[in-house]
């Protein structure tokens, strides 16, 4: 279908690039990178993202769900794709049939998956996920050897890697150490039970370009690749790859005293020239942003005002230098408006932010036709 409405989000695959080279600069030779793609590649689209990836090097892609492993194989990925969710009883056909690794910590699981290849008379690879601190998936701490005894009468089960995850590696040094102990003792107790695991991870962004001794064999960065901060001065050298930008709709003058949107939130205190934007909460938009957030127009920022709509924005284009016409490009976040500003404006997190651009919202490469 052609797109006819001007909001888009361009897709900077040279960033991306970029990125990777920050995050292979600062974990040097000998530890792969498993790109995280999940969740869409963070909104930015999983096959683009994942094929400019894989082009530049990445050894693996990890993906929440057993679909989103399924759309990249779909899409031309070669690359190894571990599922970090598990495949559950429900998905361990699928995940050999597409020739994905899933990630296990239930037994319940693992008897499925090794069912499934018994039938199939093949050998499935899976990593093994340990939980030290994070309190989501993983095997408890305490449960990791009897797990692990189990694990060892599947004989169809090939465990290539160990995994745990970290919960404030952008914060907590104290902790993220400790967890990392405690990885460490677990990867020493499958060893002693005679498994020889290659792939040893638990490092997400934060703790990818926070600790030079934590990275073992690979580390799973995914905010850092796509150009946002994981964490305080953790940010050096990336560059934003996504830019959502619109054109304006229509543009009017109101007078002193004119209310503007839904509960007429803001009233003008002088004669204001509003531009109408084609984008709001339905986009991804957040409506948390009315009345606080900037845009770029013409190179300046111009102040949202009144509440964000469904489906439009206004914003004040009054001090532009040059005049604002129907048609001019408008930035709503990326180079002169970082998603991080816009995540503390609406009181959550960048991931949020990037995750929340809807469907509607086309992605593109930028420089693309």
């Amino acid at each position: 279908m052609q797109q006819l409405r001007p909001t888009t989000a361009l897709i900077h695959a040279d960033r991306l690039r970029h990125n990777l080279g920050v995050v292979r600069s600062r974990v040097g030779a000998g530890v792969a990178v498993c790109a995280s793609v999940k969740g869409d590649a963070y909104g930015h689209g999983a096959a683009l993202t994942a094929l400019a990836l894989e082009a530049s090097g990445v050894e693996w892609f990890g993906v929440a769900l057993v679909e989103e492993g399924e759309l990249l194989r779909a899409a031309g990925v070669k690359a190894p794709i571990l599922c970090l969710e598990g495949v559950a009883v429900f998905g361990a056909e699928t995940a050999i049939e597409r020739g994905l690794t899933p990630m296990l910590f239930d037994l319940d699981s693992a008897a499925a998956l090794h069912e499934v290849a018994r039938r199939r008379g093949v050998t499935v690879a899976v990593h093994l996920k340990v939980d030290t601190g994070m309190g989501r998936l993983g095997v408890p701490y305490g449960e990791w050897g009897p797990f692990l005894d189990r694990v060892a009468d599947f004989d169809t089960l090939d465990v290539t890697g160990l995994a745990t995850h970290f919960a404030e590696a952008e914060s907590d040094p104290t902790f993220t150490r400790e967890q990392a102990r405690r990885f460490r003792v677990a990867v020493q107790a499958a060893k002693a039970r005679a498994f020889h695991p290659k792939m040893l991870h638990c490092s997400n962004s934060a703790a990818t370009l926070g600790y030079d001794d934590l990275r073992f064999t690979m580390v799973r960065p995914g905010l850092a690749l796509y150009g946002v901060a994981p964490g305080p001065g953790l940010g050096e050298g990336l560059r934003p790859v996504m830019q959502v930008v619109t054109r304006v709709l229509y543009v009017k003058n109101i007078p002193a005293g004119y209310g503007v949107s839904y509960g007429r939130r803001w009233v003008a205190p002088r004669p204001t020239r509003l531009a109408t934007l084609p984008v709001g909460y339905a986009d991804g938009y957040p409506r948390a942003l009315s009345n606080r957030a900037e845009v770029l127009v013409h190179g300046q920022r111009c102040p949202v005002r009144g509440t964000v709509c469904m489906d439009m924005v206004m914003v004040d284009v009054t001090d532009v230098q040059t005049p604002v016409r129907p048609g001019d490009e408008v930035e709503l976040f990326g180079d002169g408006v970082r998603v991080e500003e816009l995540a503390e404006i609406a009181g959550t997190i960048p991931y949020e932010v990037l995750c929340g651009v809807s469907q509607r919202v086309p992605r593109r490469e930028a420089g693309a036709p």
